[in-house]
């Protein structure tokens, strides 16, 4: 169990790493990252699903400004931990409802995330502006080694948001579990909206008038309610 943590959070920080810091080859993405933590996990699947839930319901953000994005990754990887966890702990519990627990969770944590990166921007704009004055006094002179300062610090970020994540998801595991009302009901159909409106979300990216985006939007939630159905005849 703490080995797994251990390299889920290995993972969050390596893929946080990815968004801006370095590599930059897509690690960074719902997707992937997700699949990444369900793998970690030995439950591809949920990974999968996780990450593509999410990576529809984020294919239509952009940053704007000095505005920085959801921490994605972060947020993948503590989703999918959650509805693993869920799934082993709770036999009784709704999958569906697994899933969708997850879907939240991981968007939760990824808007927190975003406040540690605007604060993680503020104390590299610190220091760099502390690096400047340093080099032009003359006591800094090779000021290039400074940054894999700001690599460690993005990982550092990235591994300790993924373990805090976790330790309060684990804590929203143990009332769940005690819980009767995860066998309930069937929530597939919510899970079902989020999916649709993810690929409504995602069809709409690739038109640019604005009627066309709302009509690439309804068109996305009815294509996907349809390939379901036929799916389930």
């Amino acid at each position: 169990m703490l080995r797994e943590i251990l390299l889920l959070c290995l993972a969050g920080g390596v893929c946080a790493l990815d968004a801006t810091a370095a590599w930059q080859i897509m690690l960074s993405q719902p997707l992937v990252s997700g699949t990444i933590a369900g793998l970690l996990l030995g439950a591809p699947q949920a990974g999968v699903v996780i990450g593509l839930v999410l990576q529809l319901l984020w294919s239509g953000a952009i940053p704007v400004g000095a505005r920085p994005l959801p921490d994605a990754p972060v947020g993948s990887v503590s989703g999918v931990w959650f509805t693993v966890t869920l799934l082993r702990t709770s036999g009784s519990a709704s999958p569906s409802l697994c899933y969708l627990l997850g879907v939240i969770a991981a968007l939760c944590v990824a808007l927190l995330g975003r406040r540690t990166i605007m604060l993680e921007r503020e104390i590299s704009g610190w220091l760099f502006r502390r690096l400047v004055h340093r080099v032009s006094s003359g006591q800094v002179g090779c000021p290039e080694r400074t940054v894999p300062l700001a690599v460690i610090f993005a990982f550092a970020r990235g591994f300790l948001l993924c373990l805090l994540a976790i330790g309060v998801l684990a804590l929203a595991v143990s009332l769940l579990t005690d819980d009767s009302t995860l066998s309930i009901r069937d929530y597939s159909l919510t899970l079902l909206i989020l999916e649709a409106v993810g690929a409504g979300v995602l069809f709409s990216v690739f038109v640019g008038k604005s009627r066309g985006r709302v009509l690439a939007f309804a068109g996305g939630i009815a294509g996907t309610f349809l390939v379901v159905s036929l799916f389930h005849q």
